[in-house]
């Protein structure tokens, strides 16, 4: 049986089934390039709404030519159904990092997390919203490459936007206060989402939960979250208050822009891994992980380090697990009460002699 074939690419095996399509890992010929190809099956295509907005899709991705971006080479139309060709990623989204290890070590949240920050500047800058930030449409290569992708919901602010009144658009975990109230989105909704993507990383656990969806959105509109280093005490100061400005329930209280945010968390990431490169660093965390070799690994990172990058991922995963004890509280409080007590009687003592 013939190969299935899209344009010039040749599907090679399935990758992924969403809600609305199916990603295959493709060869496109005669250049002999592995790419990724999204399908928008006809029954999906045939909605007026929908076909528009795969169309945005791939004009949005065409517009956009970053690093951290996922590149798009092409849009096919094949009978009844639409095809994007794009750049293929090979590794693991972080959603599949975070089911393997846990918590990711600090020194890779800073990483990733500047790396984001600086695509997002750059979408940004072009007019376009992602509106959907999350782990899992945020891609780590074998190689230590971050690239953000999923742009089937992106908003040019300059166009009107394809979402009927009243229908809310994105994950419901990292949809931001504002948007629950109807209001529009704009680049600071985008900041909100990437903040609860590195809360998530650096806790493991998302910052706003619920039961339900009611429960959910009445946590985000309140804007309450345990702080970060009440959930993972070793994270460092600097990153946990970056990563909580972004979760401010005021949009006018965040970060600025996507770039304030990069240049805080690049000043973050030089501090906390000055000796690797940071590509490198990602990529002895996808070999930790299991995601990539240890001879992959090797090729840009030596055995000490990788070894160092096994224990620090290890201990950040476990201390991302634990939580403050409450006889831990109340024996600092005792602690606390006694060191009190003893200070009075001794300054009471000191008055009654002299």
């Amino acid at each position: 049986m013939a190969a299935r074939k899209v344009g010039n690419c040749r599907l090679i095996r399935e990758l992924g089934r969403g809600g609305m399509g199916v990603v295959y890992e493709a060869v496109q010929e005669p250049l002999e390039r592995r790419v990724a190809v999204k399908e928008l099956p006809a029954e999906f295509a045939r909605s007026k709404e929908l076909a528009e907005r795969f169309r945005r899709e791939g004009l949005a991705y065409a517009q956009l030519e970053h690093q951290a971006i996922v590149s798009v080479h092409d849009l096919v139309e094949k009978g009844d159904a639409l095809y994007l060709i794009t750049e293929y990623v090979d590794g693991a989204d972080l959603s599949k990092l975070l089911e393997k290890g846990g918590a990711l070590p600090p020194d890779c949240v800073a990483i990733v997390g500047a790396r984001l920050a600086e695509a997002l500047d750059y979408v940004h800058f072009h007019k376009l919203l992602h509106r959907d930030v999350k782990p899992a449409n945020v891609m780590l290569s074998r190689t230590g490459e971050v690239k953000l992708m999923d742009f089937g919901i992106a908003k040019d602010q300059t166009e009107k936007d394809l979402t009927r009144d009243g229908v809310l658009v994105g994950s419901p975990a990292f949809l931001a206060p504002e948007l629950l109230k109807g209001e529009r989105p704009d680049v600071r909704s985008d900041l909100w989402a990437l903040g609860v993507t590195l809360y998530q990383l650096v806790v493991g656990e998302k910052p706003f939960v619920g039961k339900g969806p009611d429960e959910l959105q009445a946590a985000i509109r309140k804007g309450r979250f345990v702080p970060v280093r009440e959930r993972a005490s070793h994270v460092p100061r600097r990153l946990a208050l970056a990563i909580e400005r972004c979760l401010e329930k005021r949009p006018r209280a965040r970060w600025p822009s996507a770039g304030a945010l990069a240049h805080e968390l690049q000043t973050i990431e030089a501090k906390l891994a000055p000796r690797l490169h940071p590509q490198a660093r990602l990529t002895a965390l996808m070999a930790h992980r299991g995601f990539a070799t240890e001879e992959e690994a090797l090729t840009c990172v030596d055995a000490e380090s990788l070894v160092a990058t096994k224990a620090v991922d290890e201990e950040a995963a476990l201390m991302a697990r634990l939580r403050p004890r409450p006889w831990r509280w109340a024996l600092g409080l005792l602690f606390a009460l006694g060191a009190a007590g003893a200070a009075a009687a001794k300054w009471s003592l000191f008055w009654h002699l002299k």
